[in-house]
């Protein structure tokens, strides 16, 4: 079942039973002040293995605050491996001034830039288990104009009961950062 991963767009969805998360506290480590100053960055790769339309230039959050978020229901894993990652995410936008969009229709929120939709599973293999994450960066119609991706291993071969709060919340630093990186470089 899909689980919204902001509180912020919790609350304009409470109706709707299969949205949840909470709030909590995070400042995004390697990312900007609200001035607008950044940190470099390691290079992300497109859907197709070539690097992505990025530069070495500092992330440029004010840019990346012109564009309203909608990060959209997670595919794929469990309310509370998710929630871990629902608080970061809510405290990451609340930290970093991200406007979100509030209005969905037919599972596309209308009002948005950009919206984040992530699929996750996992893979358990010689005591092993493996969180693979994607994340499709859509534009406001709904089309993929580029993809986030990445992999977290802990150790136990339990699947989702063996990946803790920290794993998740490591993603969810890990998908906003690469998804400022790329909205700096290449939104317009």
């Amino acid at each position: 079942m899909p689980v919204c991963v902001s509180a912020s767009v919790h609350a304009s969805f409470k109706k709707l039973a299969f949205f949840s998360a909470a709030a909590g506290a995070f400042i995004l480590a390697g990312c900007t002040s609200p001035t607008g100053g950044g940190a470099n960055l390691a290079p992300l790769t497109s859907d197709f293995g070539q690097p992505a339309q990025t530069s070495k230039a500092p992330v440029n959050m004010s840019k990346v605050r012109n564009y309203k978020l909608f990060i959209a229901p997670i595919i794929g894993a469990p309310l509370e491996v998710v929630t871990p990652l629902s608080l970061r995410f809510d405290t990451i936008v609340k930290t970093q001034s991200i406007p979100l969009a509030t209005t969905l229709t037919t599972n596309i929120a209308t009002d948005a830039d950009y919206i984040l939709k992530g699929y996750f599973s996992n893979l358990t293999e010689n005591n092993q288990t493996t969180v693979l994450y994607v994340w499709d960066v859509m534009d406001k119609q709904g089309n993929r104009v580029h993809r986030l991706q990445g992999q977290e291993k802990v150790s136990g071969k339990n699947g989702w009961s063996a990946v803790s709060a920290t794993v998740m919340s490591k993603i969810a630093d890990d998908t906003m950062t690469d998804y400022f990186r790329w909205v700096s470089a290449n939104a317009q």
